[in-house]
């Protein structure tokens, strides 16, 4: 019944990623504007420190109140940990004083540091492996398909994906860090991925477009649905922020690579198939 449903509608379901990627990117405009990046950028990219505390209990919004220049985090897992971002010049011994009146603490903090120049650097490079990757991506989908049109509509698609996640990302208030980089390199792979079990089946010509769209539903679907679980689950049970970072960003990436493949990717590839091969 579902599936009837899409596929009576599908000339309207294909624009609606298609808005949300036009969203997206004003988003994104709005950041370069403001913050002079795509995304706010963490401590690790622009220099400062980061104090790591095991606890047991804490009262987060006391030390947010004492600590207005610095970030914190709670994560929870195996062990619970309280981690504070702050400025480069900022003061550890105040800040491991507040933590000490508000935080029951489990052993000695740990304290990392990054000077403003190679946190600038760092973000420079993350720049750089973020672009490079989406090229090779491209390029890979063009060796493989050797046929411009359905390669650019997978190309589209996966810039939808990683769009939309940047501004999702960036409405959550999630920084840009080097955990959310390594995510975002991560999208640009997996994105496509779901796109080539489309566009590989509908190429092939084994019956029907409908038929085609639908067999290669199931199979993305379920591929979806399973890396999805094991996401949420790494994202609750890790007790890591960087596991927590990559998993929500890889989270947000697969709840919208969904609607990308199948009803955007799908969409204009079954009206190019109809329109220039024919196909029914």
């Amino acid at each position: 019944m579902l599936y009837e449903k899409f596929e009576k509608h599908w000339k309207v379901w294909l624009w609606i990623p298609i808005i949300l990627l036009v969203l997206s990117i004003g988003v994104i405009a709005n950041n370069i504007a403001t913050k002079g990046s795509f995304m706010e950028r963490d401590f690790e990219l622009t220099g400062g420190k980061s104090i790591t505390f095991e606890i047991s209990e804490v009262d987060v919004d006391a030390i947010r109140a004492e600590l207005p220049y610095a970030t914190v985090h709670v994560t929870s897992g195996v062990s619970k940990n309280l981690i504070i971002e702050a400025p480069e010049d900022s003061d550890e011994a105040e800040i491991i004083d507040v933590v000490a009146r508000h935080a029951s603490t489990i052993g000695e903090p740990t304290l990392r540091k990054v000077g403003a120049s190679v946190g600038n650097i760092f973000f420079q490079q993350a720049q750089l492996a973020i672009i490079l990757a989406f090229v090779l991506m491209a390029i890979t989908v063009f060796i493989l398909f050797r046929s411009i049109v359905p390669s650019l509509i997978m190309i589209l698609s996966a810039t939808t994906d990683i769009a939309i996640t940047v501004a999702v990302l960036s409405i959550l208030g999630v920084a840009l860090s080097l955990p959310v980089i390594a995510a975002l390199l991560m999208v640009i792979g997996y994105s496509v991925d779901t796109d080539m079990v489309l566009t590989s089946e509908l190429l092939k010509g084994h019956g029907s477009i409908s038929s085609g769209t639908k067999r290669a539903m199931k199979t993305g679907l379920t591929m979806i649905s399973t890396i999805f679980v094991a996401l949420v689950a790494m994202y609750f049970l890790s007790g890591s922020l960087i596991i927590e970072q990559i998993a929500l960003v890889l989270i947000i990436a697969t709840l919208f690579d969904a609607p990308a493949t199948w009803m955007t990717n799908a969409g204009i590839l079954r009206y190019w198939l109809v329109k220039k091969k024919g196909r029914t």
